[in-house]
């Protein structure tokens, strides 16, 4: 198990180790492709979100100790994989653009644009008495999700979207290069894009925009 490996770790000495995840759709979509054209801006600060957690070693008693291993968590390039698949399902024409909200009326012919912005990333460890069989990882993370119309640059809505996560016990960690799935990161950013497709389509001005630019021949029917 991954106490183990912190265990054999040297005293007094740190490591900081990058992590990479493999992003891909859970599931297949819930919804209808719908047939609009779709813009998608990302800012730098959301593509170069990291955030970098010192590893917290589970003692006797629930005892909680600094371990001087650091994981660095790329949130930005992670969330921005698989927001690209996300809305790719969702739309037949997505494009990106790295001209702000204010211009895509001027640059893009589009019916709207998606700014999606990370609001908050947390993870950590959980440890119990029994800390040899008992311990547990927990990630929880948040976006906010601007949508834009293209007919005059307004936002039509803002979306917050929270993704959770709890891994029982991760894996062995061979010298933290098989860390990457075992931690439960990627599980929570599956579980937030996957209440912004369900979301998305309950929102009233939502509808309102589909309305404006959709042909009225029911696109946005789902699928069942």
């Amino acid at each position: 198990m991954l106490v183990a490996a912190i265990i054999l770790f040297p005293a007094g000495c740190s490591l900081e180790y990058n992590l990479k995840f493999d992003m891909q759709l859970p599931l297949p979509p819930v919804v209808k492709q719908l047939p609009l054209r779709v813009g998608v801006y990302y800012t730098p600060e959301f593509v170069e979100y990291i955030k970098k957690v010192e590893l917290t070693g589970c003692g006797p008693s629930g005892r909680r100790d600094k371990t001087g291993i650091f994981f660095i968590f790329p949130v930005g390039t992670a969330s921005q994989d698989l927001f690209d698949q996300i809305i790719s399902s969702m739309f037949t024409t997505v494009i990106s653009t790295s001209n702000p909200p204010q211009s895509l009326d001027k640059v893009l012919p589009i019916d709207g644009l998606l700014e999606p912005r990370i609001e908050s990333f947390d993870w950590d460890t959980v440890c119990s008495d029994d800390y040899f069989s008992k311990w547990k990882s927990k990630t929880r993370v948040s976006y906010l999700i601007n949508l834009y119309d293209s007919l005059d640059g307004s936002l039509v809505t803002s979306m917050y979207i929270e993704g959770q996560s709890t891994v029982l016990k991760p894996k062995l960690c061979f010298m933290f290069k098989d860390c990457n799935e075992s931690l439960g990161v990627a599980q929570a950013i599956q579980d937030a894009m996957a209440k912004f497709m369900i979301d998305f389509h309950e929102q009233s001005e939502v509808g309102r925009w589909l309305s404006a630019h959709l042909p009225a021949s029911g696109d946005r029917q789902r699928l069942h």
